[in-house]
């Protein structure tokens, strides 16, 4: 289909047909901007809490070694 043929149908719908249409695109684009927006924060929430975990990590085995110091004076 060309674009005269589209633009064709789109005028034989009528203004609420070509509002119906642009709606419809505004809506998809904004989807797409949402999705990819959430696609970025999961992927930052997921690094934080990969460094959480790493940093939780390190907490337990020092207060391990700290407590193994400890009990045995």
């Amino acid at each position: 289909m060309d674009e005269s043929s589209i633009i064709t149908a789109a005028l034989s719908l009528g203004v609420g047909g070509v509002l119906a249409i642009v709606i419809f695109l505004c809506y998809r684009q904004d989807r797409n901007k949402s999705e990819d927006r959430l696609t970025g924060m999961l992927r930052q929430d997921q690094k934080s809490r990969e460094s959480n975990t790493e940093a939780l990590t390190e907490l337990v085995t020092l207060i391990k070694k700290l407590n193994g110091k400890w009990s045995s004076s």
